[in-house]
């Protein structure tokens, strides 16, 4: 299956309900009546944060790298980078028409030491389901060997650095880098004979053939996967960008909580 600068934020209330090992979220009108029977399964009341993301100061800072923005991406790729990128795959996803939601259920092997991942992500399209175990790397012109690429690039220059990322990140055969082939690790289901995926969520924009799809697939000789699924959020923000589109909202309620401690811990005079 193939799957709006600021800091603006609409909540919307949710029920989260914990059923055996699983977990649902549900729409919660204040006067909704609740069953004796769900009731006894409330786990808490959580809210759900959308935060938007201005696309060009983005593409400024990580694609371009200006110089306001040096020193700073580690920082802020541990406050907001993981919730980013799945938020930016939940966006590509529902404007494709299909649900998805990330999963509070730990992504592991499901032992004490291994692999651990950074989500699950559900998507559900004509009732079919399935389970991304999804691994997210920010790895942008900050990083070491990173490429810079202009947000008024030529079409010609965004395809030919789309392959180059591409195969700087591939060996022809699988992902060259070891903190990105860990996503090739089994997980441990959340559910019975269901269907799981590898997804890896680069930050470069990158496709094999240079083409702007910021989604696709590679087939791979791996006795665990036939394929692993490819998302690049620079790609995705390019997209909407050259539709007109310059503020999107996406879900990132741990970003949210960690810039609230922010504000209460510093202040500016």
């Amino acid at each position: 299956m193939h799957p709006t600068g600021g800091s603006l934020r609409v909540f919307r209330q949710f029920v989260w309900l914990e059923v055996g090992s699983g977990k649902m979220a549900l729409s919660r009108p204040t006067h909704q009546r609740v069953t004796q029977a769900v009731g006894q399964f409330l786990a808490k009341l959580v809210k759900e944060i959308m935060i938007q993301i201005d696309i060009v100061r983005t593409l400024e800072f990580y694609d371009e790298a200006i110089p306001s923005s040096k020193h700073h991406a580690t920082a802020i790729n541990a406050i907001a980078g993981e919730d980013m990128g799945a938020g930016l795959f939940l966006h590509y996803l529902k404007q494709k028409n299909i649900n998805a939601k990330v999963l509070p259920n730990k992504c592991t092997q499901g032992t004490k030491s291994g692999v651990r991942l950074d989500r699950w992500i559900l998507a559900i399209k004509n009732g079919k389901k399935i389970y991304y175990q999804t691994e997210i790397k920010n790895w942008s012109a900050h990083a070491f060997g990173g490429k810079r690429l202009k947000i008024n690039a030529t079409q010609k220059e965004i395809a030919n650095h789309k392959i180059e990322r591409w195969n700087n990140f591939w060996d022809g055969e699988t992902l060259r880098s070891p903190q990105a082939k860990k996503v090739l690790v089994p997980m441990k289901p959340l559910e019975d004979n269901c269907k799981i995926e590898p997804l890896i969520c680069f930050w470069d924009s990158m496709h094999p053939t240079g083409k702007s799809e910021p989604l696709f697939s590679v087939p791979l000789q791996n006795q665990h996967f036939s394929q692993i699924w490819v998302f690049s959020m620079s790609a995705h923000l390019r997209n909407m960008l050259s539709s007109g589109v310059k503020i999107i909202s996406l879900e990132m309620t741990d970003t949210d909580s960690r810039i609230e401690w922010l504000k209460t811990m510093f202040r500016v005079k």
